[in-house]
């Protein structure tokens, strides 16, 4: 299908919001846009872009010691995601409990900050261990705010919308549950601003919240219209963190983070066996996760990773602001960080049809971390795979990363 530009564009502004429908339009459009996003203001970005070098890389010569550079490389990003709110008490406590196929489900929460309560499932495998492998399953974007975890859950009723999204990125499968079924204890919560943490219509001003009158909640009509009202709100969020002195994946990896030493007080999990693993979003912060938090042993990341600078041309458009973090590209690019979780392991799943990525990035990410691991001594503990799939999470990748966590965490 031949689209001029205005239409090209159109299509993107339309989907920017909604990552899956971007790859999807992107997809149907054919190869990639002739002129870069910017115009004429792109040459001297990419110039930039392309002539720096992350000054925390493994790669970079004065750095010969792992345990070294990941202590230092991990002070220099943390202090870039601005989030350091007051340490507290998990007071973890479970709402709900009950068997499923498999599992046990409980309903939890738990504190990561002082101001902060995260609703959260734990998947607990039937046949009990006194101390079994652990894996955090962190859920996608999507343009999908309504749903968060229960995206990666059976859930016992839920909206059609739902069972369509998972369909359309998951192959049907909600994952979590199948993980625990395998004999892995599952912890998934809401990302800040997804599910029960979404942004509630009612605390807005009256009329921000028209498209929504009328819907019968959990109806189609109203999910998209809230999913549309979620994404126009994101720059607002994206600009009050940042004013605040806060970033959005300094939120998120923050939780992510207090969710491992959630689990390590579980008396059902081994601390020393925890993995994580997301699509998309989840895949973002699955590499922050294990590259901030050595207490991961071993990760997946699907569909979430490039370097940067090819990601300049046509791509920043169509992501979301929970992937910006201010100075983040001269300190450590996006491989560099999940290598951080070296001499642990890592599997990353590409898209070989991925719209939300550029081929010549995922393939230098793929080069990039191939290196890295090869100067920390352990080259067979990262694995790249390139699967002919658009950017989706389906059950053959799954089942890879199954095989992945069963090769890592309980050898």
């Amino acid at each position: 299908m031949n689209i001029d530009r205005r239409t090209a564009l159109a299509i993107l502004s339309s989907a920017r919001l909604a990552p899956l429908a971007m790859a999807q339009s992107r997809a149907s459009a054919g190869p990639e846009l002739e002129h870069p996003s910017l115009g004429n203001l792109f040459p001297q970005i990419d110039a930039y872009a392309r002539a720096l070098q992350p000054r925390y890389s493994f790669l970079q010569a004065q750095f010969t010691d792992l345990e070294h550079w990941r202590t230092v490389a991990r002070a220099a990003y943390t202090d870039a995601l601005s989030y350091h709110p007051p340490q507290c008490p998990l007071q973890g406590r479970t709402i709900d409990r009950q068997a499923h196929n498999g599992y046990v489900r409980e309903e939890i929460s738990f504190h990561t900050t002082p101001f902060t309560e995260v609703p959260a499932t734990l998947l607990i495998p039937e046949k009990q261990l006194r101390s079994r492998a652990a894996i955090i399953a962190l859920h996608d974007h999507g343009g999908f705010y309504y749903s968060g975890r229960s995206k990666l859950l059976e859930n016992e009723s839920e909206p059609k919308r739902l069972t369509d999204f998972r369909q359309q990125l998951y192959d049907g499968a909600a994952f979590a549950a199948d993980y625990a079924r395998a004999g892995y204890v599952v912890l998934t919560i809401d990302a800040f601003y997804f599910g029960d943490r979404r942004l509630q219509p009612a605390s807005l001003p009256e009329a921000g919240t028209k498209a929504l009158d009328g819907l019968a909640r959990d109806s189609a009509a109203y999910i998209d219209a809230y999913n549309r009202l979620a994404g126009s709100y994101e720059h607002l969020t994206a600009k009050t963190l940042f004013l605040s002195g806060a970033t959005w994946p300094g939120i998120i990896t923050w939780d992510d983070k207090r969710s491992v030493e959630y689990l390590i007080s579980r008396p059902e999990v081994n601390p020393n066996r925890i993995g994580c693993i997301g699509l998309s979003l989840g895949g973002l912060r699955a590499g922050h996760l294990a590259g901030l938090d050595p207490r991961i042993k071993s990760t997946v990341v699907c569909c979430f990773m490039s370097t940067t600078p090819p990601m300049l041309r046509n791509d920043v458009e169509h992501h979301t602001w929970m992937l910006y973090t201010p100075r983040a590209a001269e300190i450590l690019d996006l491989p560099d960080l999940a290598s951080l979780t070296a001499p642990n392991w890592l599997l990353v799943q590409y898209g070989k049809r991925d719209a939300l990525f550029p081929a010549e990035g995922q393939t230098a990410s793929a080069e990039r971390l191939s290196a890295i691991f090869h100067k920390a001594g352990v080259p067979e503990h990262f694995r790249p795979s390139f699967w002919d799939v658009p950017h989706s999470f389906p059950k053959k990748m799954q089942e890879e990363a199954l095989e992945w966590f069963g090769q890592t965490l309980n050898s």
